[in-house]
């Protein structure tokens, strides 16, 4: 009767993974791929979607470096998919037979199954490579735990429009973390009950121990994975334009620091091979930016998107006049685009205080 129970779970779970496999969208097929790769004994990994609530497409994070992967779900026989620039082509299903494991491996394709055989190649590198036991033609094993639970796993932390910002100041500086919550909230902007349940959430996923962030970059990835899912609205859904490409210059020799440089147009500011007519700011209110950069909805080649400043004053920044370097990492992980994407991969391998976080 045991061993019939067993049978039951193993049937349950592998129906329900082959569903996932080659049903699953968004931020599901995701957190699939991640633990499939985290399982197949890759370290250091983290996977977001390109459209939370559907599609196909991943950014994967290895490291410093970020990659566009592109899901392709297979039954039997794969054919061999044609790359698209700049995307990544990654097989998954439920099971890949040995001999299509054999061939994928040896064609250089990267495959992902149910049963715990992967092969990832990055940047022309093979980082991950697995091939299951023989298990059975179903690959499910006599030992499987039963189907998770529907409430959020041990260690998990999830980040809503309050938190997230807590978050933030925390990343933007990890000294606020042993600091007093009331100081915490105000440079958060948020409220001081937001900050409890926000450091409980990030004690209880080890996170934060004794008035200090641990693993900071585990918590960045988490960081970054929901602002990308948060809608971010400017203050004015019209377009607005600059008269001339020296705007970031203004906004950078602007004393009060009212408004700041965000994105891609800080990017510049940090890394000489980035160029950039358009960009985007933060500041309290729409009229500070429009009075200074002059902004007017007549189309020039300098566009400039206004958004709402949403944090307190004293975040430290890698110069005057830009957002904190966590900001602009997300901001650049929001484009999607692949230059966007190259330009966050270097952000985090060449700031100093991203690098200090990982």
């Amino acid at each position: 009767m045991r061993r019939l129970g067993v049978q039951i779970w193993a049937l349950f779970r592998y129906i329900e993974r082959m569903a996932v496999l080659n049903e699953a969208q968004g931020e599901m097929l995701a957190r699939h791929v991640q633990q499939g790769l985290v399982h197949a004994g890759m370290k250091d990994v983290t996977t977001v979607s390109v459209h939370p609530a559907t599609g196909r497409r991943l950014i994967l994070r290895h490291g410093p470096s970020l990659y566009r992967v592109d899901i392709h779900p297979v039954r039997s026989h794969p054919r061999i998919p044609d790359e698209e620039p700049g995307w990544l082509p990654l097989l998954v299903t439920s099971v890949f037979d040995d001999a299509t494991v054999r061939q994928l491996t040896n064609a250089g394709v990267s495959f992902l199954d149910d049963r715990g055989n992967a092969h990832l190649l990055l940047d022309g590198r093979t980082v991950v490579f697995t091939q299951a036991d023989d298990t059975g033609p179903t690959g499910a094993r006599d030992t499987l735990p039963r189907p998770p639970s529907p409430q959020r796993a041990a260690g998990a932390v999830t980040l809503n429009r309050a938190s997230h910002r807590v978050a933030f100041a925390l990343l933007a500086d990890p000294a606020l973390a042993g600091s007093p919550v009331r100081e915490l909230a105000a440079v958060a902007r948020t409220s001081v009950g937001t900050v409890h349940n926000t450091l409980l959430q990030l004690t209880n996923a080890g996170l934060l121990q004794d008035g200090r962030l641990h693993s900071p970059g585990r918590l960045l990835d988490t960081w970054a994975e929901a602002y990308r899912r948060l809608p971010v609205r400017p203050l004015t859904p019209r377009d607005l334009f600059a008269a001339d490409e020296h705007w970031p210059d203004t906004v950078r020799r602007e004393p009060a620091r009212e408004v700041l440089l965000g994105g891609i147009a800080a990017a510049a500011v940090l890394d000489d091979e980035v160029r950039t007519t358009e960009g985007l700011v933060y500041t309290a209110t729409l009229g500070t930016a429009v009075t200074l950069l002059r902004l007017t909805p007549t189309p020039t080649p300098f566009r400039v998107q206004v958004r709402e400043r949403f944090w307190g004053e004293g975040l430290p920044t890698s110069r005057p006049g830009l957002v904190p370097s966590v900001l602009i990492y997300g901001d650049l992980l929001r484009d999607s685009d692949a230059r966007s994407l190259k330009f966050a991969t270097r952000l985090r391998r060449n700031d100093a205080h991203l690098r200090a976080l990982d």
